[in-house]
Parts: C-alpha cells; structure tokens; sequence
C-alpha cells in the first residue's frame, strides 16, 4: 500500500480506502455487507479483500497521465 500521499489509494479494497463506504441497504443484504464495499470513485459494489477494481480498470488512463510516458 502506498501512505505517501502520492496515491492514497490503497492497492486492496477495505474500509481503509478514503473511497470506500458502506453499501446502501436497498444493494446489499446484511450478508453482502461483510464482504462487499461500495466504492465512491466507481459507485458500484466491489468485492473487499480484493485488489482494487478502480485501479484496475484505470491503469491504462492513469499510466497514460504521466509525465515522460506516451500513450498508445
């Protein structure tokens, strides 16, 4: 996990993640709640304990973002 501010993103989805948040009741049964997090930036539940599904769907963007690097 990067703590340096540069990516406060964790590579994991928990709670820890200053974009995670409790699924809406009408979403998830008190079952899913525990293993399940409702992700702001995707505004979706994604699976917790998992590697970060925005970062993988963002990679390609982000890497593209980046100073000295083309994109393709």
């Amino acid at each position: 996990m990067d703590t340096t501010g540069s990516d406060p993103v964790p590579e994991f989805c928990d709670f820890h993640c200053p974009h995670a948040d409790f699924p809406p009741a009408e979403t998830a049964g008190i079952c899913r709640t525990m293993s399940g997090v409702w992700c702001l930036m995707l505004a979706e539940l994604v699976n917790k304990n998992t590697p970060c599904e925005w970062r993988r769907r963002s990679a390609p963007q982000r890497q593209a973002s980046k100073p000295g690097r083309k994109s393709s």
